[in-house]
């Protein structure tokens, strides 16, 4: 027991469960030791193996670059696999990116991002500006200060005497947003908050803003109004205002393009990128900043002050440049685009069937469903309940892994699920997933039912 414990405690939520122990996992579907498989609809720990598990090509690409080298004294040596990654990386967006490096995990990934933008105002005599703006329902990582900017109050309250508490705005939430607001209505009522907000708190104090362009795990793939971010991009430059787009889930592929900015019209100044960069071959992140960020650093000989141990190492930009290889020439974001699509045409119809499944939503293979006690108010199930973890259980002991989450109504009502397969899933995978969702759904509420 005290070893399940242990091990529960370093990495699974709950520290009273006995958990599945995986052997290996090939394409879509992890194995059990005791054999049984398991379509990982989670993509890892939500929107990570985008290109699918046991690769032989990515593992032949590691034993090459570890042949060669893995990390470097960056201090004092460059490296013609990191140089010539960084340059691929940065291109790989739209939008005329002109620097990128790298980290190890998203957190570190948004944290250089906002410490980025805080050196740019530096340099550029901008002194007073030390704000960060971000939105309610937003998840940035897992470090004191991401917690901080962070808007999910049930991770942020354990240490609250630790924050410096900078302001938040609404999330751009469609589903629960008033019944009588058009979407343009509720799109400029959330642009007008942003400016109302910026001039409270004074623009002069104001570094940057980040936003996920779907939001993830925090809402289940909430997608915002279409002309949202045109707008809140404008009010960003209006008062010289960094605007950050955290990708760490939504981009490589995962919302049906590359990067989840390029389905809003809309070139952010510094991109978080992480999760799927590496496909979960290697824990690799990275920042991408515009030539806007980096031109009065270069004129000011300012070099950024984000170094970490393992930042640009040789073996993470072998696994990441193969990674951009593969979503080219396997052509991932367009196939996250038509299974997505199918996929929630599915949830759509399961919903007509199931009043429980109030909202449908997502971009690509981003997807969420919102589970609602009653669909005319949207009231929430109690939160004690837990009916999207019975759910997820359900799932998972039918062979299905899915991404479970709460909160959704007030952070701490309100039950989601967030479903993000390996973009590699076909038509068989989607109709498997959607299988196991519909029977989790109708045992999980026969068992409430019957108690």
């Amino acid at each position: 027991m005290i070893k399940s414990l242990i091990h529960s405690f370093a990495v699974c939520p709950d520290m009273q469960k006995e958990y599945p122990k995986i052997s290996f996992g090939k394409g879509v579907y992890l194995y059990d030791e005791q054999g049984k498989k398991y379509l990982d609809a989670s993509a890892g720990s939500c929107a990570v193996s985008n290109i699918g598990h046991g690769r032989e090509d990515i593992k032949q690409v590691i034993q090459d670059q570890l042949d060669k080298v893995a990390v470097l004294p960056t201090h004092a040596f460059s490296n013609s696999t990191v140089e010539s990654y960084m340059e691929k990386l940065a291109k790989f967006p739209i939008g005329g990116f002109a620097k990128a490096w790298t980290a190890m995990s998203g957190t570190e990934a948004v944290e250089n991002a906002v410490k980025l933008a805080f050196q740019y105002h530096k340099v550029k005599g901008n002194t007073t500006r030390y704000k960060i703006i971000t939105r309610s329902f937003s998840y940035h990582g897992n470090s004191i200060f991401m917690l901080d900017i962070g808007g999910i109050e049930s991770r942020r309250k354990m240490y609250s005497s630790w924050m410096k508490n900078f302001p938040h705005i609404s999330a751009a939430y469609s589903y629960r947003k008033e019944a009588s607001l058009t979407e343009e209505a509720y799109t400029d009522f959330l642009v007008s908050e942003f400016e109302t907000c910026i001039l409270k708190e004074n623009p002069n104090t104001i570094t940057a803003f980040v936003a996920e362009p779907v939001v993830g795990a925090a809402l289940g793939a909430a997608v915002p109004p279409k002309n949202y971010f045109k707008k809140i991009k404008n009010i960003c430059e209006k008062y010289d205002i960094v605007f950050i787009a955290d990708e760490v889930l939504s981009g490589f592929g995962r919302t049906g393009k590359n990067f989840g900015f390029e389905n809003f019209d809309v070139v952010p100044d510094i991109l978080a990128l992480g999760k799927g960069i590496s496909g979960g071959y290697f824990p690799l992140s990275a920042v991408v900043a515009s030539e806007k960020i980096v031109a009065p650093l270069v004129k000011e000989n300012s070099a950024f002050l984000g170094g970490h141990t393992f930042s640009c190492n040789p073996l993470g930009a072998a696994v990441g440049s193969k990674v951009i290889d593969i979503f080219k020439e396997e052509q991932l974001s367009q196939n996250s685009n038509e299974m997505g699509k199918l996929l929630r045409a599915g949830l759509q119809k399961l919903s007509q069937k199931h009043e429980i499944i109030g909202d449908v939503r997502g971009l690509g293979l981003q997807c969420g469903i919102e589970l609602v006690k009653n669909r005319n108010t949207k009231e929430a199930f109690p939160a004690a309940l837990n009916l999207s973890r019975k759910i997820g259980d359900i799932s998972l002991q039918n062979g299905v892994v899915l991404y479970p989450g709460k909160g959704s109504v007030d952070g701490v009502q309100g039950d989601h699920i967030l479903i993000s397969p390996p973009l590699t899933i076909n038509q068989n995978h989607v109709h498997e997933i959607l299988a196991s969702i519909e029977y989790s759904i109708e045992k999980a509420m026969a068992n409430i039912t019957t108690k």
